[in-house]
């Protein structure tokens, strides 16, 4: 019937169970492990029961769906989780799972459809569920005619207007307020999901591409803003980065510092005001580093996965990994030649790597002339390529750059002492399908 039809549907498109194996892994790269073996298919079970019958059971206790106590239970319910795992985060895909579901059992009451979708939002602004699971359900939801949310999908964001100039001059555009920069904003993206697919075409071409001006000037400055906020609030989370899995490190042949973000950092419930957490009224999300890691992940894997050929690229929700920031501070030596993927065992495919917008740097031409005197450049080397396909890449704020991972060996140079700040870049690593369509 029809009720089940939409469960099915939009169960599927809020989130694919993650596949045993990488579950609970910590991402690979990893300098601290943690020792503990991924999930096994019980224990996802045990999850997934666990979000499933907690949320049904706050849905059949609350009366009111928009009172913030109810997004505070939803907490408590993931605090009380069967399954410990490294990164609390890594566990919103069984609860968005959750949320799939009751929004299919609810597609013949409007009313109850809008108020649990308007829960499962309000959960991926406190980083319970994922930001791109809800929009994937939104999407199959406004397909089907059931509903419609500007909040999920800004009309401006999605819009295929290039310039802030151009969308000022119509007249019919939304005002400055109405077109705030939220997290929402930045996965709705027509502007990125078009440089996504620049991208994904220039892998194919040269196994290597660069896009430039990849967000536009407004999401840029917001991302950038999220990731130096994260750095210079949360020192005691960078670590100097490593060479191998062993986690051994070398000042000489890498000189950064690293951040792993899992997706929730700045959403928790503890970093959020307390005038946030009393409002039953919708408040617009800021970007925060944990929704700019969501992003690179999701929403750019969702990209990649639509852009390249079948078989490419494993979905991004179907294993867990973190996002990776960097910090090479000014004097800093580089990174060594090296390859990402460093054995058949390896399964990272494409390597994404975003440079946040500088605090230096303007719109006039001298000012980004003067970027190339800090050092900090990418030199790609594709494998058995000619000198000619060497790359030198400066790490330009709005910048994206992917490159296969087990075909281009890269470097970072050194930065120079000169350079008027740190050189931060954001990175994440798309995994491929095992042979036979083997679980990764």
């Amino acid at each position: 019937d029809m009720r089940r039809a939409v469960s099915r549907l939009v169960a599927a498109a809020a989130t694919r169970a993650p596949r045993s194996g990488p579950v609970g892994r910590p991402a690979v790269g990893r300098r601290r492990m943690s020792g503990s073996s991924a999930p096994t298919e019980a224990q996802q079970t045990a999850l997934l029961e666990h979000y499933a019958m907690g949320l049904r059971e706050i849905l059949a206790e609350t009366e009111n769906l928009s009172d913030p106590a109810v997004v505070d239970r939803l907490h408590a319910l993931r605090e009380r989780a069967p399954v410990a795992l490294e990164r609390p985060f890594w566990g919103a895909q069984f609860l968005a799972m959750a949320f799939g579901h009751e929004l299919g059992f609810a597609a013949a009451n409007p009313p109850a459809l809008r108020a649990i979708f308007d829960l499962g939002v309000a959960a991926a602004e406190r980083g319970l569920v994922p930001f791109q699971s809800v929009r994937a359900a939104h999407g199959q939801l406004k397909q089907l005619g059931l509903l419609s949310c500007d909040v999920v999908d800004p009309p401006w964001s999605a819009a295929a207007r290039e310039t802030e100039t151009e969308v000022d001059a119509d007249a019919d555009a939304p005002t400055r307020a109405e077109r705030s920069v939220t997290a929402w904003s930045l996965f709705a993206s027509a502007r990125f999901r078009a440089a996504a697919s620049e991208l994904a075409r220039g892998l194919q071409a040269d196994g290597v591409a660069v896009v430039d001006d990849a967000l536009g000037e407004r999401h840029a400055a917001a991302v950038a803003a999220a990731l130096r906020t994260f750095r210079e609030t949360e020192t005691n989370a960078f670590s100097p980065g490593a060479l191998d899995r062993t986690g051994r490190s070398n000042a000489g042949a890498r000189g950064d510092v690293i951040a792993w973000l899992a997706g929730d950092e700045g959403l928790a419930a503890s970093e959020l005001s307390k005038d946030r957490r009393r409002t039953t009224e919708h408040v617009d999300v800021k970007v925060t580093a944990g929704v700019v890691a969501q992003w690179m992940r999701s929403c750019l894997g969702s990209h990649l996965l639509e852009s390249l050929p079948t078989e490419t690229l494993l979905p991004s929700d179907a294993y867990v990994a973190n996002a990776m920031l960097s910090a090479y501070a000014p004097g800093a030596p580089g990174f060594v030649p090296h390859t990402d993927c460093s054995s058949p065992s390896d399964p990272r495919r494409v390597t994404a790597v975003y440079y946040p917008a500088r605090v230096i740097e303007t719109e006039n031409e001298k000012a980004n002339a003067d970027l190339a005197l800090d050092g900090g450049e990418l030199v790609l080397r594709p494998r058995d390529a000619d000198a000619s396909r060497r790359r030198v890449v400066s790490p330009r704020g709005d910048r994206l750059v992917a490159f296969w991972s087990d075909e281009v060996e890269h470097e970072v140079l050194g930065v120079k002492r000169t350079a008027r700040e740190e050189r931060l870049a954001l990175s994440f690593w798309f995994l491929k399908p095992r042979p036979g369509g083997a679980r990764s």
